[in-house]
């Protein structure tokens, strides 16, 4: 009999509509991306600064989210379907760290090309834990990123015999329910935040921090990355490098960074 102080969700990972089909992770990720889009949007607007970057800046984002998440994962499991350029984007799999570093480098490249103002990051960054939490709930809905059979209250039990858990009876660690409460943990972080960080980048400094060593400890209860050294993770490993990063990068901008004040707001 099912333990009834798990989360039990029995929604199907599909949405069949006649002839087509929609996939709840990809309607979330949607739905993410333009919410945390409007988000950065209205961060830009509380500063007076023109919006139209951010649409390249969310472009961005998407792509780099796609394309680093497959090849990271790909690097993660299978690296030899790397040499096959139809195994690289035929088929499922994506990690969420390579996405992000990925997003993040072209984004930063297209701030530093255009020279726009180091606050089009912040704003990015601003609206990403929300994205990433109301994206989060189709892996929930399908049963992705599973632990360990727990009864712990935060477990969840995927009753649908679609779901991707290994056995609809049971409920497990699920990781995408926990990136969704750290995601809603860090918004809530950073909104009494938003007016008080005066350095452009600062906010997006602080992000980066924030997910890389949330995620380390979410993987302590996630099983979906091997191990790689000293009993952690590749994706534990992937978090300490990236925090390595936002320290030294925090520290580097910091002493070049000019106030607020005197900061470009515009291309030029």
């Amino acid at each position: 009999m099912p333990d009834p102080a798990v989360i039990t969700i029995g929604i199907d990972p599909e949405i069949h509509l006649g002839p087509l089909t929609l996939a709840w992770h990809g309607i979330t990720i949607a739905l993410g991306i333009l919410i945390g889009g409007v988000a950065g949007g209205r961060w830009l607007r509380e500063r007076d600064l023109d919006v139209d970057p951010l649409y390249t800046i969310v472009g961005l984002a998407a792509l780099g989210g796609i394309v680093g998440g497959r090849i990271f994962y790909l690097v993660e499991h299978d690296p030899g379907d790397l040499l096959a350029p139809g195994e690289v984007f035929d088929g499922t799999g994506f990690t969420f760290d390579g996405g992000l570093i990925l997003a993040a480098v072209l984004i930063a490249a297209y701030v530093w090309r255009t020279r726009i103002s180091g606050r089009y990051l912040d704003a990015g960054a601003f609206g990403l834990p929300l994205g990433v939490a109301i994206g989060r709930i189709g892996d929930v809905i399908n049963g992705e990123h599973y632990g360990e059979r727990s009864t712990s209250f935060l477990a969840v039990r995927n009753s649908h015999p679609d779901a991707l858990t290994p056995n609809s009876a049971f409920a497990y660690e699920n990781g995408g329910l926990y990136e969704v409460l750290l995601a809603s943990a860090m918004f809530a972080v950073i909104w009494p935040l938003r007016h008080r960080l005066a350095r452009p980048g600062d906010l997006a400094w602080l992000v980066l921090g924030l997910f890389s060593v949330g995620r380390f400890f979410v993987f302590f209860l996630r099983t979906d990355s091997p191990e790689l050294a000293l009993g952690l993770s590749n994706a534990q490993w992937t978090s300490v490098a990236l925090l390595a990063v936002v320290i030294a990068g925090r520290t580097f901008t910091s002493r070049r960074a000019a106030p607020d004040g005197v900061a470009r707001t515009d291309a030029g």
